[in-house]
């Protein structure tokens, strides 16, 4: 299943939230075609559990005519709210050129435990935005990453359990600023100011039950059209039931959490040394099974 949210182009009012079977299938607006009061957003759709879940595939899957979601919107990023946001460094190839890069070798915890840092949950962005670039930074960049959504509570959650635990996935373009990350982490702490400033999702969330709990797909990245970049989301050194486990270590996991996988070596500009600039316009795009390729567009402004 697929979850988007929307509004029409040409109407005011709240965000909608649609659901879609699968790749092609109408996309029906979830509120108009639910006997009741339907969760008002992604996350309470995420909370409500599996058998609203479950209820959103029929609606899906039936598609009432006058459910049906005109052409004619604009798609917004797939969260309304998240719990919380945990980025990620889990792709070993990323980490080797961080190293090359500050002529040393991988910091031996890394290989130790799935290392995160805690990111904005408030600062969300969708396909087709622009990329806000903050006046206090000279070096804009993005990455390419994964993102993985809790889908029910635990604590001290065994990785085989993983699958138990993973609502869905979608694309993450994790915006950075470079200069001031280095800064901030030079100081021993951070990134704050470097990464806080947008967190970019969507389209749309696809579940597990499409792609799986640990699933492998192309992922590729452009700046105006050129390819920069590209991995695969099965490279992980660290699995998403690593993560999991990581952090429920002695705290809960909570539906609509959202982990970052970060991102494989190569697939943003930092690896590269390549450098964005203002109006540039960044595209990611995940390759599913039987499926036209998902796309997270958005450009950058100053």
């Amino acid at each position: 299943m697929r979850i988007w949210r929307y509004r029409p182009v040409e109407a005011d009012g709240p965000a909608r939230v649609a659901v879609q079977a699968a790749a092609g299938a109408p996309l029906v607006d979830l509120a108009s075609a639910w006997d009741g009061a339907a969760p008002d957003g992604t996350l309470a759709l995420i909370e409500a559990g599996p058998e609203a879940w479950e209820r959103a595939r029929r609606i899906a899957e039936e598609a009432p005519g006058a459910a049906l979601v005109d052409d004619v919107v604009r798609w917004l990023c797939p969260f309304d709210r998240l719990a919380s946001l945990r980025d990620f460094l889990a792709f070993e190839s990323h980490v080797l050129l961080g190293a090359r890069r500050r002529g040393g070798d991988v910091p031996s915890y890394w290989y130790e435990a799935p290392v995160y840092y805690k990111g904005n949950h408030r600062e969300l962005l969708g396909p087709d935005d622009e990329i806000p670039w903050p006046e206090y930074t000279e070096h804009l960049d993005f990455e390419l990453e994964l993102a993985m959504i809790v889908g029910s509570k635990g604590s001290d959650i065994d990785p085989a359990d993983a699958a138990d635990h993973i609502f869905g996935f979608t694309l993450f373009n994790d915006l950075s600023a470079r200069d001031v990350q280095m800064r901030e982490v030079s100081a021993w702490l951070g990134p704050a100011k470097g990464k806080d400033f947008g967190n970019v999702f969507g389209p749309c969330i696809v579940t597990a039950d499409e792609v799986g709990a640990s699933p492998d797909l192309e992922m590729r990245c452009f700046v105006n059209g050129e390819e920069w970049g590209r991995g695969r989301s099965g490279d992980l050194h660290w699995s998403w039931g690593d993560m999991l486990a990581h952090v429920s270590r002695g705290e809960t996991v909570y539906p609509g959490d959202v982990y970052g996988s970060g991102t494989p070596g190569g697939c943003c500009g930092l690896d590269l040394g390549r450098r964005l600039s203002p109006g540039d316009e960044v595209r990611l795009e995940l390759g599913l099974p039987a499926d036209l390729v998902l796309e997270n567009k958005v450009r950058s402004r100053r």
